[in-house]
């Protein structure tokens, strides 16, 4: 009787664990608030951990070699954020807003304490929307080859505009265009096939979509959301477009500009060794605060 007791009691216990084990979420997927699979990459164990953040319509392999420097020295994450990549899309609410807590949740599932967060082209306007909600944990922003000028509003003409090109650019992809446009200058054929391999086949659920909320971002939000934030920000940008420093310290009066020349807007494929010295010396100078 007491035998077939344990016996019992153990095939109650592997089915708990059974049970626990099917509904953990894998060690590389997060769910957002509204139910979406975020898929993440992470390597290295040093603090503070680096938030890589990809631009409109991107999957996370755009940071690979980013990831691969500086997992080196401290916790390097690159986010699929939904739409793209591996992340899903049944989602629907595309804002700026929902994206910066997507990377919120990525940042508690892991639980990290000190993180500095890299926004690329949209990124940018996404990691302020992450800041805003975890303040206690961003080190600081570092926003790369966007918001050159802070204040800059898109006209109504304009957004139908960029929506046709960029939906243009993505889906019928040639290297004249793209150089064209400033995406980049070096390496353009091997870029170019880098760039068409990730974008090959995959699904466009929620581009225009995302599109649209980046521009809504830009246009009602972008000011106010930089004013509230408390931690330093810093862009490195490319010298394609002024950078308008003046008037973006009237929101947060510490911003730094560092800028690249020579490069387009993928400035760190176009010269990944100095921008990563530019990435790194940022870091240490929001460690210095």
């Amino acid at each position: 009787m007491k035998t077939k007791i344990l016996s019992g009691y153990s095939s109650f216990i592997l089915i708990i664990l059974f049970i626990c084990g099917c509904t953990n979420e894998p060690d590389n997927i997060a769910i957002s608030s509204d139910g979406v699979k975020i898929v993440f990459n992470q390597q290295g164990k040093g603090n503070p951990a680096i938030i890589f953040v990809h631009g409109w319509s991107n999957p996370k392999k755009i940071w690979d070699d980013q990831v691969a420097h500086f997992s080196q020295k401290y916790r390097a994450i690159a986010i699929d954020l939904p739409g793209s990549g591996e992340s899903g899309n049944n989602r629907a609410n595309w804002t700026m807003e929902a994206f910066g807590e997507d990377v919120a949740t990525v940042i508690n599932k892991l639980n990290l304490k000190q993180v500095v967060l890299v926004g690329f082209s949209m990124g940018a306007a996404v990691i302020p929307e992450t800041a805003k909600l975890l303040p206690e944990k961003v080190l600081g922003l570092v926003l790369v080859d966007n918001i050159q000028d802070i204040e800059m509003k898109f006209p109504p003409e304009m957004i139908g505009f960029m929506d046709s090109l960029m939906m243009d650019l993505v889906t019928n992809m040639t290297n004249e265009k793209l150089v064209a446009h400033g995406f980049y200058k070096k390496n353009q054929e091997a870029t170019f096939k880098r760039l068409f391999l990730m974008y090959d086949g995959v699904s466009q659920v929620g581009w225009k979509e995302s599109l649209q909320g980046y521009c809504k971002w830009i246009n009602e939000n972008c000011t106010e959301s930089f004013k509230q934030l408390k931690v330093p920000v810093i862009a490195i940008n490319s010298n394609m477009e002024p950078t308008n420093i003046e008037s973006f310290r009237k929101y947060v009066p510490s911003f730094q500009a560092k800028i690249m020349t020579d490069v387009g807007h993928l400035v760190f494929w176009d010269n990944p060794e100095e921008f990563n010295r530019l990435l790194e010396e940022s870091i240490q100078e929001f460690l210095e605060k």
